[in-house]
């Protein structure tokens, strides 16, 4: 739907929805590729305890890093 919501805002010219969903498709993309490393690190690590231990301790540090204007 997203998709459709860009191109019609295309289509009118709405040059400010454009760039918002430029933004949102952006991180979207960011996001399902981080979330993507994070579910191919666990089909690795499986079961082991110490490898679980170990990513979640990583994934602990991540730091949400808030939005420049």
């Amino acid at each position: 739907m997203i998709n459709e919501i860009a191109t019609l805002a295309i289509q009118e010219n709405d040059h400010a929805t454009s760039i918002f969903n430029q933004w949102f498709i952006t991180e979207q993309v960011e996001e399902e590729a981080s979330a993507d490393e994070i579910l191919q690190t666990l089909k690795f690590v499986k079961e082991d305890p110490a490898s679980v231990y170990n990513l979640d301790k990583e994934l602990a540090t991540r730091v949400l890093e808030p939005e420049t204007e």
